[in-house]
């Protein structure tokens, strides 16, 4: 039957992406984190996305086929044959933020709801790092890293709600972590060297952070271990989209 990728606004961003990037978001549909082929995707197999095979930008001719896929993983899959496709990736979302038990509002945007979930992340390790870690955290992204607990975390957290450079470097620190976890690789991206700085304490709290978080059985299941990765890689994604040069 092949992929069908259902029109949705918050995606279409990806056919101005990078190929790298999209090359991990295919990984977390096609592949485990041991690098099993799951039987669940069905990009691998795709007579369009077969035909790109070794083009030089294969991930970006395909990006409607790597976002239908998304879109199926995260419907159910009886109802996909009747509804002719999958779920609007708000959908995905939104089931990614309730099994991670984030809070966010119906009438949120796409990129707040995302906002929200990037806190999750760095909230739930900022207790566990030190003083000299949540400086680093904080200069890593732009801000003033002499602010120490509570005033640190809420400037974290207001300069998230605001998106820009702020959320962009967060997101590049959650990914890559959740990358090197899912895919056995770092996010190949073109970073300054304040996001550098931030990237460095991945393996500490942040890093933990995560692992435990997305390790824990109640997301266990076949189709959140794809839904999770690649809602987080999209976050990233959309930021690294937002700060190119477009003119």
């Amino acid at each position: 039957m092949g992929i069908k990728y259902r029109k949705d606004d918050d995606l279409a961003f990806l056919q101005y992406c990078t190929e790298d990037d999209l090359q991990v978001l295919a990984r977390y549909l096609t592949h485990d984190k041991d690098g099993e082929p799951r039987i669940t995707s069905e990009l691998l197999d795709d007579q369009d996305f077969k035909a790109h095979s070794g083009h030089a930008e294969q991930y970006k001719c395909c990006w409607h086929l790597i976002a239908g896929e998304l879109q199926h993983f995260g419907g159910d899959t009886f109802v996909n044959v009747f509804r002719g496709g999958g779920v609007f990736y708000k959908e995905v979302l939104s089931d990614v933020c309730d099994k991670l038990k984030v809070k966010f509002g119906k009438t949120d945007s796409v990129y707040e709801i995302e906002n929200k979930l990037l806190d999750k992340f760095i909230s739930d390790s900022w207790e566990k790092m030190s003083a000299e870690q949540k400086e680093e955290l904080l200069k890593g992204v732009g801000l003033d890293g002499k602010l120490g607990g509570a005033a640190g975390l809420l400037a974290l957290q207001a300069a998230l709600r605001l998106g820009g450079a702020a959320s962009y470097k967060v997101s590049i620190m959650v990914a890559s972590a959740v990358a090197k976890m899912f895919a056995g690789r770092a996010l190949a991206v073109v970073a300054g060297g304040g996001v550098l700085r931030g990237l460095a304490i991945l393996g500490g709290p942040i890093g933990l952070a995560i692992t435990t978080i997305l390790t824990v059985p109640a997301i266990s299941g076949a189709a959140y271990r794809v839904t999770i990765p690649s809602v987080i890689q999209i976050a990233y994604m959309r930021r690294a989209y937002e700060e190119q040069d477009r003119f």
